[in-house]
């Protein structure tokens, strides 16, 4: 077991300049550029002209409408260019394909900024109504108490300067109001959020022919024991943020009070960090607050997954990260890349907190949580262009920042 210290690095620091919004004709100019690198490679897979020009308002419209990206907010926007009948057909009845357009963004935007990390991030969009695809009754951490949601995972790409949207898996419920499976043709929806969170990672890298990257994965808000066994199975290097009273079972005979008896993650930290046998600094040129990184071996209990397999055992390392106190660790996560340098694993953290505080309110703000219809595939039509809207923002705040 390990126990260092460490300072945060300076991209843990969110709502910086990158994240204001597009007000001055510089930054205006910039992203009227970025619109024209992307809008050829976007839309290329639809087949009509009519398409393409309902694409590219539409885009607009994300970008530039105020509030919500309805279709009906995004059409006054837009004024006299389009009406929303048209603009709610073109999202919501008409026949051009998601996939094609998502693949194309995709594909560029790894060439263009290459990811380091690949970034699975669940997140719960609430619904006002049952009437939206998708939408359940779920239980709301942040909230404390059951809402109406959809229940999303975000696949990102994630470097040290950038992080960006790959795909969007829409997590169906097996049942419930609104759930949209009339609207979902030949879908075999996977039967639970952590299959969800698998199944979004293996459809991205199989369409976008990825390179291999370190998975990083924000489950504390899943089932950890399955959806790291999950990842293990489908052979994926992972990292992932699991729950502080999450089962595990200690691998160290070293751990004051180790024994064969399972423990809870927080109790694992908290034994490694009461052993440990060195403190060292892992420079980050960061803020002087620091921040203790505690690492201990751990195993898997076993665990019987929904097609009848046991998963268990395996070699792991629970990290146990915060700024000391009675409340440490802040955080939890478990790897499967035991032997990787812990500077490593400490920048893979890093990018999944880029995520959630840089790219996920930025997703928002081109419209991600902002589709209220009953189609599936109008959902993801809304989606692939929210994404299309995001790069083209990332895209422009880049070039301000060269």
């Amino acid at each position: 077991m390990t126990l260092v210290s460490r300072k945060p690095d300076s991209t843990d620091i969110s709502n910086g300049p990158a994240d204001r919004p597009c007000r001055d004709a510089t930054r205006t100019a910039a992203l009227d550029r970025s619109v024209v690198e992307l809008s050829p490679i976007a839309f290329s897979s639809l087949p009509r002209a009519d398409q393409r020009r309902k694409g590219l308002m539409y885009l607009r419209g994300l970008l530039g409408a105020t509030g919500k990206k309805s279709v009906r907010n995004i059409a006054a926007f837009l004024g006299d260019q389009v009406n929303d009948q048209g603009l709610h057909h073109f999202i919501n009845d008409s026949t051009w394909e998601w996939g094609p357009m998502r693949e194309a963004l995709g594909r560029h935007l790894v060439r263009r900024l290459p990811p380091q990390a690949y970034i699975l991030h669940p997140m719960l969009i609430p619904k006002s109504g049952t009437q939206s695809v998708g939408v359940t009754r779920t239980f709301s951490w942040e909230r404390g108490q059951a809402i109406t949601a959809q229940q999303v995972i975000g696949v990102w790409g994630a470097s040290a300067c950038t992080v960006f949207p790959l795909n969007w898996w829409l997590h169906l419920p097996s049942h419930g109001p609104g759930d949209g499976r009339t609207s979902v043709l030949h879908e075999a929806a996977p039967t639970t959020p952590e299959d969800s969170v698998v199944s979004a990672y293996l459809e991205t890298a199989w369409r976008l022919r990825l390179t291999h990257c370190p998975v990083t994965l924000n489950a504390d808000r899943l089932d950890g024991i399955k959806v790291v066994a999950k990842l293990g199975a489908a052979g994926l290097n992972h990292i992932t943020s699991i729950a502080k009273d999450t089962w595990l079972l200690p691998d160290d005979p070293t751990l004051p009070g180790w024994g064969e008896r399972p423990l809870q993650a927080s109790k694992i930290a908290q034994l490694a960090k009461m052993g440990h046998k060195r403190v060292a600094p892992i420079a980050s040129g960061g803020p002087d607050t620091t921040e203790l990184f505690a690492t201990v071996r751990v195993r898997l209990p076993a665990v019987l997954d929904t097609t009848e397999h046991t998963y268990g055992g395996g070699d792991l390392l629970l990290l146990g990260i915060g700024r000391g106190g009675a409340q440490w660790p802040e955080q939890l996560w478990l790897t499967d890349m035991t032997k990787a340098d812990h500077g490593a694993l400490l920048r893979l953290v890093v990018l999944s907190r880029r995520v959630e505080r840089c790219g996920v309110p930025r997703a928002e703000r081109v419209g991600i949580g902002d589709f209220a219809g009953r189609s599936f595939a109008g959902w993801h039509r809304h989606a692939t262009l929210a994404s299309v809207a995001y790069a083209a923002t990332e895209l422009a705040e880049r070039t301000l920042a060269t």
